[in-house]
């Protein structure tokens, strides 16, 4: 993760963040990578493991938080959310690559919604995710076994 914030301080929409003191902040710095480590574990969530321990724990805090300050409609949402990846057996949506790129959705669509102009910081964090997505996937084998089949012609 911390090759991922050097990376994106190169790119144009890191030079934006960088403008809002992002980069600056160590306790961003540190969410980045936290961000990113909870969507490595995202996929296995759908089993009954450490991962989905962490995750939901994580879930619950958050929820607690939201509701405190008054979010409720947020925190309904976030435990709808929580909850899909338990309704399905294990290595099936949660292990697809269109999951990688929908799942962490929310982080850039909740921001555009409510103040646009953080688009670019939810972006950094979305990208976090995807990478940490992305390496789950691909240290599992699907990414690979994904590309060998476009290679070889078959698109199952």
């Amino acid at each position: 993760m911390s090759v991922y914030v050097a990376v994106i301080s190169f790119m144009p929409i890191g030079y934006m963040a960088n403008l809002e003191g992002f980069s600056q902040n160590w306790q961003t710095l540190i969410a980045i990578f936290f961000v990113g480590m909870l969507f490595t574990i995202f996929p296995d969530i759908d089993t009954n493991s450490k991962a989905q321990d962490i995750f939901i724990g994580f879930a619950f805090l958050l929820d607690v938080l939201l509701i405190a300050i008054g979010s409720v409609q947020l925190a309904a949402y976030l435990g709808l959310i929580t909850m899909l990846p338990i309704i399905s057996h294990h290595r099936g949506w949660t292990h697809r690559l269109w999951a990688m790129l929908i799942v962490p959705l929310p982080i850039l669509i909740v921001p555009y919604l409510y103040k646009d102009s953080l688009l670019s910081v939810a972006a950094i964090y979305y990208g976090a995710a995807l990478i940490g997505y992305f390496s789950h996937l691909f240290f599992d084998g699907i990414i690979w076994r994904i590309f060998l089949n476009l290679f070889r012609g078959n698109h199952t």
